[in-house]
């Protein structure tokens, strides 16, 4: 039988707890109330799928699974009236509350109520004149988010956590050689496009369809490094993911040695939050920049303006 999450590349740590877990609901039924902690991209959703995928109903067939986007769920009333009656009541079920930071107020506080479990595995709510039984050996309830800081605390202690940790270059270039099986790669190639992928397992699948379709515009099934910069070239991809914007930044430093963010503002006609939450984030996570009250050009950073002016020459 093959183990769960095998199709799946790196967060080795994460495939470990949940497939504990899994051996747990084998035995018991039950599972923890699963909290999925991770950046956009690192696959939460996906080993939710795949988690889920390994649930059986109690007459062994596999179990249902409901994902759901919390910012589509209003408030309590539409959870119960459109969700729980019609799809979890009395259900084998189980479902995935994706951005869970995004629940509303009420639904929070009704979830504070619902998974205190000490006293057993069932709870009957009872809010204005109903009451909605929860099973939790029927039902398993999984969250998702990106911004855990944004859980209403008491919320957050009642759910087991599951940090996702970012991919080293080899895992990336293991998810998007698993994309392109009928392409050939040097491994300094790969590895090379692999960098592209800003450290993000979905950006992978995307940036794998490109390469089919530059591969089959070249008529080739071997990508070779001599390839890497004629791919940029031709996609206006820049080698480390960089965005073009994240460029101009790089290059406006490089030019002036520093700059505060209000120039670099005026400079790029951007917002502070947008330079500092789309820029800025990512140019110091590759050692790109660094802030010290401004904003400076570290020597990778320089060495990576240089090497592109050099690349555009040639």
């Amino acid at each position: 039988m093959e183990k769960p999450f095998a199709e799946l590349y790196g967060q080795e740590n994460v495939k470990k707890r949940l497939s504990f877990y899994l051996k747990v609901f084998d035995k018991t039924s039950l599972c923890p109330f699963l909290l999925l902690v991770g950046a956009k991209g690192l696959g939460k959703t996906e080993f939710a799928r795949q988690f889920a995928s390994n649930l059986k109903n109690i007459d062994g067939r596999n179990r249902p699974f409901l994902e759901l986007n919390c910012s589509t769920i209003k408030n309590l009333e539409g959870f119960f009236d459109q969700i729980f009656i019609p799809l979890i009541m009395d259900s084998e079920i189980t479902v995935l509350f994706d951005e869970a930071h995004e629940l509303p107020k009420d639904v929070t506080n009704a979830f504070l109520t619902i998974f205190n479990t000490e006293r057993g595995h069932t709870r009957d709510f009872r809010w204005r004149d109903g009451e909605y039984p929860f099973d939790f050996k029927k039902q398993t309830f999984l969250f998702a988010t990106t911004e855990p800081d944004k859980l209403f605390p008491p919320l957050k202690d009642r759910l087991t956590t599951v940090d996702f940790e970012d991919y080293d270059p080899s895992e990336l270039a293991q998810i998007v050689k698993s994309q392109v099986e009928d392409i050939s790669f040097e491994d300094k190639a790969l590895l090379e496009l692999a960098k592209t992928t800003r450290g993000n397992a979905r950006d992978c699948v995307k940036i794998a369809k490109e390469l089919i379709g530059w591969c089959s515009a070249n008529d080739t099934k071997v990508f070779r490094f001599e390839d890497f910069n004629q791919y940029c070239d031709d996609l206006g991809v820049n080698p480390l993911g960089v965005s073009h914007i994240e460029k101009k930044v790089l290059s406006l430093l490089r030019r002036d040695g520093q700059a505060s963010l209000q120039e670099l503002c005026a400079k790029t006609g951007l917002s502070r939050t947008a330079i500092q939450r789309e820029v800025e984030l990512y140019l110091m996570k590759k050692n790109l920049i660094k802030i010290d009250g401004k904003r400076h050009i570290t020597k990778k950073g320089s060495d990576y303006i240089d090497h592109e002016v050099k690349r555009k020459i040639s």
